[in-house]
């Protein structure tokens, strides 16, 4: 048992629950008042996953493995003002917040115990993570666009969000007690060639929504390329398909510009 008698799963559960709550609430704040409640409902979503996954924690994992429920709470948070204000439509999207909430912190759980033994769930969990990443950074982005910032302040804000869902991802490829200089390293890289596409696509026409489809489908190819060869599972063929799902993306780009304004 765990503190207040709840165990892990439970802590889980009701972690979930306060958070669609806190979500559904958004409804009835001030519109000045917004940023203040997106940064403390993501404050929340890490002091509660933190209680949650408390047992066997170490410091690294207490900061790694809290990086994607804090980013995905504000990430949906933040999309979810710029919802129409009815009912009809932020009820379901809460609701799958708060499914999609519950299979997160079950993923993190999961790498929270693979790091200690060898579990059979760690391939599915792996993929929930990365696909969660993708989805947080596509909101996060999407915001960032409607902002409609100058061009350096896209590329700067773009690293800095990229940053720690790229380092997340990567540190789950070997779990290991510290940070690596490696990981860092490639993180590093990673990032600033996301900082330096959004300073480009900035540039670019595109409508409100494929900006934010163009950099999350960016990121997908370079974090499934790196990861697949850090695996050891890199290959021509591999290398072929990723870029051709980012070609295929490009393309989609290029027909939804207005070019004529």
């Amino acid at each position: 048992m765990t503190p207040f008698n709840l165990k892990k799963r439970q802590k889980i559960i009701l972690n979930t629950v306060i958070l669609t709550i806190g979500l559904l609430s958004t409804q009835l704040v001030d519109f000045n008042l917004r940023f203040k409640f997106i940064t403390g409902l993501a404050v929340l979503s890490y002091i509660l996953s933190l209680w949650s996954l408390w047992e066997g924690l170490n410091l690294t994992k207490a900061i790694v493995l809290m990086i994607l429920p804090v980013f995905f709470t504000g990430a949906l948070a933040s999309f979810y003002f710029l919802l129409p204000v009815r009912w009809l439509t932020r009820l379901p999207v809460a609701v799958a917040f708060g499914l999609m909430f519950y299979l997160l912190l079950l993923a993190q759980n999961v790498f929270h115990v693979a790091s200690i033994r060898t579990i059979p769930l760690y391939r599915a969990s792996s993929t929930a993570a990365f696909l969660f990443t993708l989805l947080s950074a596509f909101f996060i982005f999407n915001v960032i666009y409607a902002f409609k910032l100058l061009f350096i302040l896209n590329g700067v804000a773009v690293f800095l969000i990229s940053f720690p869902l790229i380092l997340q991802v990567l540190w789950s490829i070997t779990m290991e007690d510290r940070v690596s200089t490696a990981i860092f390293v490639q993180t590093l890289v990673l990032s600033f060639v996301m900082g330096e596409l959004a300073l480009v696509f900035s540039f670019w026409p595109m409508p409100t929504t494929i900006w934010p489809l163009v950099l999350s489908s960016s990121m997908y190819v370079l974090l499934g390329l790196t990861t697949n060869f850090l695996r050891g599972r890199g290959s021509r063929r591999l290398v072929l398909e990723y870029l051709g799902i980012g070609a295929i993306v490009l393309i989609l780009s290029f027909l939804t510009t207005s070019w004529t304004g």
